[in-house]
Protein backbone atom coordinates (compact mmCIF):
# COMPACT_ATOMS: atom_id res chain seq x y z
CA UNK A 1 0.00 0.00 0.00
CA UNK A 2 1.13 3.34 -0.66
CA UNK A 3 -0.58 6.78 -0.68
CA UNK A 4 -0.06 9.08 -3.96
CA UNK A 5 -1.43 12.63 -3.65
CA UNK A 6 -4.31 13.70 -5.63
CA UNK A 7 -3.32 16.79 -8.46
CA UNK A 8 -4.20 19.41 -6.35
CA UNK A 9 -1.84 18.38 -3.42
CA UNK A 10 -5.01 18.90 -0.79
CA UNK A 11 -5.76 14.58 -0.86
CA UNK A 12 -4.24 11.34 -1.27
CA UNK A 13 -5.52 8.01 -2.18
CA UNK A 14 -4.56 4.50 -1.51
CA UNK A 15 -3.34 2.86 -4.67
CA UNK A 16 -3.94 -1.38 -2.85
CA UNK A 17 -6.86 -1.12 -0.77
CA UNK A 18 -7.85 -4.15 0.84
CA UNK A 19 -10.85 -6.52 0.66
CA UNK A 20 -13.50 -4.96 2.47
CA UNK A 21 -14.17 -8.28 2.88
CA UNK A 22 -18.11 -7.69 2.74
CA UNK A 23 -20.84 -8.36 -0.45
CA UNK A 24 -22.40 -5.35 -0.79
CA UNK A 25 -18.61 -3.54 -1.25
CA UNK A 26 -16.97 -5.80 -2.18
CA UNK A 27 -18.85 -5.91 -5.73
CA UNK A 28 -17.76 -2.29 -5.92
CA UNK A 29 -13.75 -3.15 -4.75
CA UNK A 30 -13.54 -5.69 -7.69
CA UNK A 31 -14.38 -2.88 -10.12
CA UNK A 32 -11.26 -1.00 -9.31
CA UNK A 33 -7.52 -1.29 -10.32
CA UNK A 34 -4.91 0.29 -8.38
CA UNK A 35 -7.21 2.30 -5.86
CA UNK A 36 -9.40 3.68 -9.19
CA UNK A 37 -12.47 2.63 -9.51
CA UNK A 38 -14.24 2.62 -13.79
CA UNK A 39 -17.88 3.06 -14.19
CA UNK A 40 -18.60 4.21 -17.73
CA UNK A 41 -15.94 7.31 -18.67
CA UNK A 42 -16.31 8.06 -14.54
CA UNK A 43 -13.16 7.45 -12.71
CA UNK A 44 -13.27 7.68 -8.74
CA UNK A 45 -10.49 7.35 -6.35
CA UNK A 46 -11.69 4.37 -3.95
CA UNK A 47 -10.22 5.31 -0.47
CA UNK A 48 -8.95 9.06 0.27
CA UNK A 49 -7.62 11.03 2.89
CA UNK A 50 -6.66 14.67 3.54
CA UNK A 51 -2.53 15.18 2.99
CA UNK A 52 -1.04 15.03 6.50
CA UNK A 53 -4.20 13.41 8.14
CA UNK A 54 -3.53 9.85 9.96
CA UNK A 55 -7.15 9.20 9.32
CA UNK A 56 -7.41 6.08 7.56
CA UNK A 57 -10.35 7.17 5.09
CA UNK A 58 -12.33 10.24 4.44
CA UNK A 59 -14.47 8.42 1.47
CA UNK A 60 -14.25 8.68 -2.38
CA UNK A 61 -12.91 11.46 -4.57
CA UNK A 62 -13.81 11.92 -8.37
CA UNK A 63 -10.84 11.07 -10.52
CA UNK A 64 -12.40 12.57 -13.47
CA UNK A 65 -13.31 16.27 -12.06
CA UNK A 66 -9.42 15.94 -9.79
CA UNK A 67 -7.76 15.44 -13.41
CA UNK A 68 -10.14 18.30 -15.65
CA UNK A 69 -10.12 20.67 -12.65
CA UNK A 70 -8.36 24.06 -13.55
CA UNK A 71 -5.96 24.45 -10.80
CA UNK A 72 -5.00 28.13 -11.25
Amino acid sequence: MAWNTIRGGIWEYDDNPPDPGNIAQRALWEKQTNGIRTTGVNQVYVKCRKVGSTVETEGELSKTYWDNVSLT
